[in-house]
């Protein structure tokens, strides 16, 4: 890739985080008074077990399926009903009920498509998480489990291939491994080079 398309790419994300700031100030409320008790590995256990009752529905489909983990006022995890995206993209709406706390984001990344790098979380997915100020978690088609750092932003593997439901179409891509962590630069890197053709 010559360095004016790379130019050109890392402005087009500048410019989608700009619109996305602008909207999440517009939209977002504010969370409840109260404080959160749940752990991150509680939330990462409820968000692992919402993705793999989502995955097999998300290969038949071909979109991807997401929402939002809550805790409740009385210290127990809930999820918003999963929202239906398309093959590339799943818009989570941020909601703010009273007597619930959103904590966390979750959603799949659709069945496996070899023209889209889909093992790892996308930079929106790491954009979104940072506007909204929520850790999030993402099932890919080969079955990884991802978390999302909203502070980062960043992203680490929780568990490789096959650790959630795998969809039966997934193929390896050798020459595109995932590595075990990202931060947003090394991310957005990887999908400026990467070579999907496998």
């Amino acid at each position: 890739m010559n360095p004016r398309t790379t130019r050109i790419l890392y402005i087009l994300f500048a410019l989608a985080w700009v619109v996305i700031i602008a909207r999440a100030y517009t939209t977002r409320k504010e969370p409840e008074d109260f404080i959160i008790t749940v752990t991150q590995s509680e939330v990462q256990a409820f968000a692992r077990a919402q993705l793999t009752d989502l995955q097999s529905r998300s290969f038949a489909e071909g979109i991807e399926l997401c929402g939002i983990i809550f805790e409740r006022s009385d210290g127990s995890l809930g999820a918003s009903s999963p929202r239906e995206g398309n093959e590339e993209s799943c818009g989570i709406a941020y909601f703010d009920e009273p007597g619930m706390r959103p904590v966390a984001s979750f959603h799949t990344h659709a069945s496996y498509n070899p023209a889209y790098d889909s093992e790892v979380p996308s930079i929106l997915d790491l954009e979104n998480d940072a506007l909204t100020g929520m850790d999030g978690y993402v099932a890919t088609p080969g079955g990884r489990f991802w978390h999302i750092d909203a502070d980062g932003p960043s992203t680490t593997r929780v568990c490789g291939p096959g650790c959630l439901p795998q969809d039966p179409a997934y193929r390896p891509c050798p020459g595109s491994e995932p590595e075990p962590q990202y931060s947003f630069k090394q991310l957005a890197n990887r999908q400026l080079t990467s070579n999907l053709r496998c």
